[in-house]
């Protein structure tokens, strides 16, 4: 019985004299389980690196989504996207096969002196819109597919021509210019409608070459003078808006000149009536040929 009074009295003792304080910080284990998660968000989130036994910094590549796959789609294919100023009025054209064709010529800005000019063309409802809306001078921004034809010159390389069939058509607030079209009106673009002229009151010198790749491009913004012209000094060929002209015995004409004009007279028949045949036999149908 004394053994047993004096357990209990040893035991509040050493109670008193070592109280047990209750735990209020986590433990060794939760600090390490803690510290673990700690590392391993800074490890995703920042520095991606991972460390050896010695101390030093292993790298571990980033596991980046693979894309997603998409539908293929007609109109996705060869898809641009372009902003640019209006340098041509739109023209219409309603075709036998009840189709409407609008067609106009977008520069785009790379920089105050630089300026790449590319062919537009809409198709039906989207071409109605184009003509009632779109004036030269504005600022649009454009998506569409873009059409290459390539033929082969005389020294047998290829020339390839470009223009974008346009699927969507909006315009660009006047606040969100760029600065390069900024410093230029539309009175400045019509000085300079086309990289592809050779007008020397131009601020870019173009070249004959240039000039003619705009007309097998789109021979139907051109007048045909060949069987009309009473002399034999006029152009055989002039741009309906710019007034750009074309002979076919240009001293400065490249070679292939004469050889493409026989494929293109063999193609459409004659120019004479340009307006109807070039319209007819190259723009009818969805599957078109570009040129």
């Amino acid at each position: 019985m004394a053994l047993e009074r004096a357990t209990p009295a040893a035991t509040s003792a050493t109670f008193l004299a070592n109280p047990q304080v209750p735990a209020f910080f986590p433990s060794t284990n939760h600090l390490a389980f803690a510290r673990r998660r700690f590392n391993l968000k800074c490890s995703m989130e920042y520095s991606r690196d991972q460390y050896n036994g010695n101390g030093s910094s292993i790298q571990v590549p980033i596991a980046y989504p693979r894309p997603v796959e998409v539908q293929w789609k007609k109109e996705l294919c060869n898809t641009v996207h372009l902003i640019g100023v209006v340098g041509l009025p739109v023209e219409i054209k309603h075709l036998p096969s009840g189709k409407v064709l609008a067609w106009t010529r977008l520069a785009v800005k790379k920089s105050a002196t630089d300026t790449s000019w590319i062919n537009l063309t809409f198709w039906d409802e989207l071409a109605h819109v184009a003509f009632q809306h779109v004036e030269k001078g504005q600022q649009i921004y454009v998506t569409g597919r873009l059409i290459s034809d390539s033929v082969e010159t005389d020294e047998g390389k290829q020339q390839t021509y470009y223009k974008v069939v346009v699927q969507q058509l909006n315009f660009v607030e006047k606040g969100f210019s760029s600065p390069a079209l900024k410093d230029h009106n539309s009175d400045s673009f019509t000085a300079g409608k086309s990289n592809l002229g050779n007008n020397a009151t131009k601020n870019i010198t173009e070249t004959t070459q240039e000039l003619w790749q705009a007309f097998f491009a789109n021979p139907v913004e051109w007048w045909d003078n060949r069987k009309t012209k009473r002399n034999p000094k006029y152009p055989d060929f002039k741009h309906k808006d710019t007034g750009e002209a074309l002979w076919i015995e240009g001293r400065n004409n490249p070679q292939w000149v004469k050889s493409q004009l026989a494929i293109l007279d063999t193609r459409m028949g004659t120019l004479d009536d340009q307006d109807h045949n070039i319209h007819t036999n190259i723009f009818a149908g969805d599957s078109f040929s570009p040129f």
